[in-house]
């Protein structure tokens, strides 16, 4: 299966699948989607495009086992960032245990490890059904994983008793990641030359104000006790705008950060720091409007350590549980209600332009996996 998996891989990495909405490079997931597509109808599996818009598309394949209504859904992105200071990022690059080129490691070997798997179990009895899906945007928006919960998940005889979603993890079980939560502060001046500032209202000063308490809160965060497995939530201001020329006072100033949040954290909690940054802003001197509001928000996923999660970890060589800082579609399906994991092979360099994955820790991954869904045979 080994020469397989690399194949596999090999075609999903050459096909362009860079995502529009992150660089100029991209042109959507439908190429890649079809290719997987007719990847399942070769193996005589049912499998759909779904196209959400334009060429953005999802890839759903279902095969049923000698249990229908024990499904395993399984999930991988097919979109990948940019490739700007890649050489040659579309060509599988092999040295040594390491396989180069862009998505290699996040994530097209996780969907590759999907495809070996179907090709596994199309030739031999599978004693659960399989909900194979490849979504797109998963590193802008998730609106294939959005599609998905609203229009596929419906369409089974029966809810998912467990997501497995394959992004890298260094073979360990991601049994929880952050969630994360965007903000916008806007503060209004007014302008004047830059030689009477007597006439005008400063609307960059007070910006000094909100990243004080920005900085206040990221501290008491710090400090809170830590989740076992993600540690302590963080904040960011990520941009700030402001102003239209050096020689003017700036009439308008934008400020924007994330927080990343952790299980159990209340949207009152966050509804509060947001009114303390605002109040802080508010009461700087000067003669400015202020306005904050929260713009987007996705959010953090756990699972329990409940006893399917354990015969995983068992079949992944008894690794340990991890969290991810990372985000991942994972909480979309925990939201519809499927527990829902992250297991994927070891690698390095995602979003950069080094990427690659272990050639061996994606066969593991196979194998684990395979050996997870032969387990229900018992």
């Amino acid at each position: 299966m080994k020469s397989e998996l690399i194949k596999y891989l090999t075609d999903l990495v050459a096909i362009n699948s860079v995502n529009p909405d992150l660089s100029r490079d991209g042109q959507g997931e439908r190429k890649v989607a079809k290719y997987v597509h007719n990847f399942f109808l070769g193996l005589g599996i049912p499998s759909e495009v779904h196209t959400i818009q334009d060429d953005r598309c999802n890839t759903t394949a279902f095969l049923e086992g000698n249990s229908c209504d024990k499904i395993l859904l399984m999930n991988g992105h097919l979109d990948t960032v940019g490739i700007e200071g890649m050489n040659d990022p579309f060509i599988l690059r092999k040295d040594g245990d390491r396989l180069y080129g862009r998505g290699t490691y996040d994530m097209l070997a996780g969907c590759a490890v999907q495809m070996g798997l179907a090709k596994y179990f199309s030739e031999n009895p599978c004693p659960i059904s399989l909900a194979f899906s490849f979504v797109a945007d998963e590193e802008n928006l998730s609106m294939g994983m959005e599609y998905l919960v609203q229009n596929f998940l419906p369409t089974l005889s029966a809810k998912p008793f467990l997501g497995i979603f394959m992004e890298p993890t260094e073979e360990a079980i991601g049994i929880s990641h952050k969630g994360y939560t965007w903000y916008e502060l806007k503060i209004k001046g007014l302008a004047a030359h830059g030689s009477r500032p007597e006439e005008g209202t400063s609307a960059i000063f007070p910006l000094s104000s909100a990243l004080k308490e920005l900085e206040s809160i990221n501290r008491e965060l710090s400090q809170e006790k830590p989740h076992p497995y993600l540690g302590n939530a963080t904040l960011h201001p990520g941009l700030i705008h402001g102003g239209t020329a050096q020689s003017v006072i700036a009439a308008e100033a934008t400020l924007n950060w994330e927080r990343r949040t952790l299980p159990g954290e209340s949207q009152e909690k966050l509804d509060t720091e947001l009114s303390r940054v605002i109040s802080a802003v508010a009461d700087a001197p000067g003669n400015h409007q202020v306005m904050g509001k929260q713009i987007y928000s996705r959010p953090p996923n756990e699972a329990d350590d409940e006893p399917l999660i354990q015969k995983l970890r068992e079949a992944a060589g008894g690794q340990g549980y991890n969290g991810m800082s990372y985000w991942a579609d994972s909480a979309l399906a925990s939201q519809a209600g499927i527990p829902s994991i992250l297991f994927g092979p070891a690698g390095h360099g995602a979003h950069a332009i080094d990427e690659w994955v272990s050639e061996s820790s994606l066969l593991n991954c196979y194998q684990a996996m395979k050996s997870f869904i032969l387990g229900f045979n018992s």
